[in-house]
């Protein structure tokens, strides 16, 4: 493949002033240092890091920044309205629309996805929803047995796996015993979306997600549509130059298949966490880790010694990552075009940064573990 070496990274930077350059976390009485931040992420834009950072505070953007090339052979820079790919940060957004359809009483969090999805295995009839969002179902990833196929093909090609089964084929451990990270759980909660909302997957996000919060750039990512304001992907080699990554993931459906600007992402998650979604208790519920630090579409940690409302992304030719932390009301989203440039980890070293957390490092320094650069 060709190769396309980034020698300059441009930077477009819209910072929303707060009084002054840092603001003061009352919650916590910790000042959370956006100069810091702002003088980190330039040098990693110097550096050659090439996406979007958001910065929220409550419901205000207080800074968002764009670095290096949304098109690298044409010299496009990037901007902060540019759209990525966000790979498995659609999780929580299918989470959220399940959500909407408990809340409107369309089903239960204890609905058995089998009795509504025909073609599945006879042991899997246990299974319920909260068991596909947590990542508890038992159930095989079969994610890898679907072929690329539109996302309005997806619901057939889904059933075409089921149908090649074994009938006696067992669960890997009995619903809810175990968490096992799964793409396939949430291809399963698209298509029970699809069989009680009784239209497509990605029709039924926008009307109960994506239109009342307002987000008129968040969409299925189709690869071979022309996509206003769409990113190219690219992958970093060992040599430091980048090359072009083909698209032909069709697949990804409720698993991985949204596209998004960091701007919406993070109207998206206010708009959720505030409950104009679903009800309070059911956001509450979201958040509460069950097995693997795992809720219903968000990971729940500790960072920095806070807790952490998080989930990443990675798909062909993109890195994603939104981290929420509710002691401090501070969001931090990080959008990259580069797929080996771990969002989550940019995202923790604006968060040291913010937090003024001891260890951290730069760019031009060897580079910290990774669980050190988030605190741990």
């Amino acid at each position: 493949m060709t190769r396309a070496c980034l020698a300059v990274a441009l930077a477009a930077c819209v910072l929303v002033p707060a009084e002054g350059i840092a603001l003061q976390d009352a919650a916590v009485n910790v000042w959370v240092n956006l100069e810091k931040a702002r003088g980190y992420l330039e040098a990693a834009g110097e550096a050659g890091f090439s996406g979007v950072v958001l910065i929220g505070r409550a419901d205000s953007v207080v800074l968002e920044e764009a670095y290096g090339f949304a098109e690298i052979e044409h010299r496009i820079p990037m901007r902060t309205d540019h759209r990525f790919r966000i790979g498995s940060l659609t999780k929580p957004i299918t989470a959220s629309a399940v959500l909407v359809a408990v809340d409107r009483g369309l089903l239960s969090l204890e609905t058995r996805p089998c009795d509504l999805i025909p073609s599945c295995p006879p042991s899997w009839a246990e299974v319920t929803a909260r068991n596909l969002l947590t990542h508890t179902s038992g159930i095989a990833d079969h994610f890898g047995d679907l072929e690329s196929v539109p996302v309005e093909a997806t619901f057939e090609e889904l059933r075409r796996v089921l149908d090649s089964l074994p009938a006696e084929e067992p669960l890997r451990t009995h619903p809810g015993a175990e968490y096992a990270y799964s793409n396939f759980n949430y291809v399963l909660l698209g298509a029970l979306l699809e069989r009680v909302g009784e239209a497509p997957w990605e029709r039924i996000l926008h009307d109960w997600v994506f239109e009342p919060l307002g987000l008129a750039t968040m969409a299925y990512d189709d690869v071979y549509a022309i996509v206003e304001d769409r990113v190219r992907g690219y992958e970093r080699e060992e040599s430091g130059g980048l090359r072009n990554i083909d698209y032909d993931d069709h697949a990804a459906y409720a698993a991985g298949g949204l596209l998004s600007t960091a701007r919406d992402l993070f109207r998206w998650s206010r708009g959720m966490l505030k409950g104009e979604l679903f009800g309070s208790g059911l956001v509450e519920e979201s958040l509460t880790p069950f097995r693997g630090n795992y809720g219903y579409g968000w990971q729940v940690r500790r960072f920095f010694d806070r807790t952490i409302h998080n989930h990443s992304g990675g798909i062909d030719g993109f890195s994603s990552h939104l981290a929420h932390y509710p002691d401090a009301d501070l969001t931090i989203v990080v959008l990259s075009n580069v797929e080996n440039d771990l969002a989550i980890l940019r995202a923790c070293d604006v968060a040291a940064r913010l937090f003024d957390w001891p260890a951290v490092s730069v760019p031009s320094e060897p580079a910290l573990p990774p669980r050190q650069r988030c605190g741990l």
